[in-house]
C-alpha cells in the first residue's frame, strides 16, 4: 500500500510540472505569430516579451523564457513584475538612478514624466503643487520631498544644520531634514530668519536685514561710535543673523 501511494504521488507531482512548464501555452488560443500559428513558445527567439506568448518573457538570450501568470505584481517572483499581458516579467529597475533623466523607477519599470530644474517648474509641468524636483537627476516627482522644502513651520526645537551661501535648510513635518538645498531651486524663497549668510541676507534688501557686530566703528567726524549712533563706519563685520525687514525701520 505504501508503494502505491508513494507512485500515486509521484504521478501528481509529474503531471503539476507538466502543466507548469506548459503553462504560456495552455492560454492561447490561434493566431498568427510564432510556429504553429501561436506566439511564440519557451525556447523560440523573440526581440521582446511582446513576442512570446502569455506567462513567458522574452530572455537576455533572445529565446522565450517562463515566468508564470499573474494578476499583480506580487503574484511574481523576487526581481520581476506582472506586465499588461498579465505575465510575470524582469523588472527594468529597482531604484530611480537606474533609469534616464526625466525618468522614475515605478512598480519596477522606469516611467517618464519630466525633466526639470526647480520644484516650481516640476509642479508646473506635472500640472500639481504636490510634485518636486530631484535636482541631481533633473527629473520630476510625484509627492513630498523627502529632502525637505525651503519654506515650511517648524515646531522641532532643534538646530538647523550648517548650510552654505547661496543655500539654505530644509524643512519637513515641522523639523529640520539636515540637508541643504539652492536658494535658486526653492520651491518659494525661503523667510529672512533661515539665511545664514551675509550675501544671502543682503541680497534681499527691503525684505531683510543683516544682524552684525561692528568692529573698530567710528563716526563721520572721527570718533568712536557709541550704541545709538548713526552713520557709522566699521573696519569689518562679524554677522550673526538675518531678520525680517520691519516697515519703517
Amino acid at each position: 500500500m505504501t508503494k502505491l501511494f508513494a507512485s500515486l504521488r509521484f504521478a501528481c507531482l509529474a503531471a503539476l510540472s507538466v502543466t507548469t512548464l506548459a503553462s504560456c501555452e495552455l492560454y492561447f488560443g490561434e493566431s498568427d505569430d510564432g510556429p504553429g500559428g501561436r506566439p511564440n513558445q519557451p525556447g523560440f527567439s523573440c526581440t521582446d516579451n511582446a513576442d512570446c506568448a502569455a506567462g513567458c518573457f522574452c530572455g537576455a538570450s533572445g529565446t522565450c523564457e517562463e515566468a508564470g501568470f499573474c494578476t499583480s505584481n506580487e503574484d511574481c517572483a523576487d526581481g520581476f513584475i506582472c506586465d499588461d499581458r498579465g505575465s510575470c516579467v524582469p523588472a527594468t529597475c529597482s531604484a530611480d538612478i537606474e533609469c534616464a533623466t526625466g525618468e522614475v523607477c515605478q512598480d519596477g519599470t522606469c516611467t517618464a514624466t519630466c525633466v526639470c530644474t526647480t520644484d516650481t517648474q516640476a509642479q508646473d509641468l506635472l500640472g500639481t503643487s504636490d510634485a518636486y524636483c530631484d535636482e541631481a537627476r533633473e527629473t520630476c516627482h510625484f509627492g513630498l520631498d523627502p529632502a525637505g522644502y525651503c519654506v515650511g513651520t517648524l515646531t522641532c526645537n532643534e538646530k538647523p544644520p550648517v548650510c552654505g551661501v547661496g543655500t539654505t535648510p530644509l524643512i519637513l513635518d515641522g523639523c529640520y531634514t539636515g540637508e541643504c538645498k539652492g536658494i535658486a531651486q526653492c520651491e518659494a524663497a525661503p523667510v529672512c530668519e533661515e539665511l545664514q549668510h551675509f550675501e544671502d541676507c543682503s541680497a534681499r534688501p527691503g525684505e531683510c536685514s543683516s544682524v552684525a557686530t561692528g568692529t573698530n566703528c567710528t563716526t563721520p567726524s572721527g570718533g568712536l561710535c557709541q550704541p545709538g549712533d548713526s552713520n557709522c563706519t566699521c573696519e569689518n563685520f562679524t554677522f550673526h543673523s538675518c531678520e525680517t525687514t520691519t516697515p519703517g525701520n
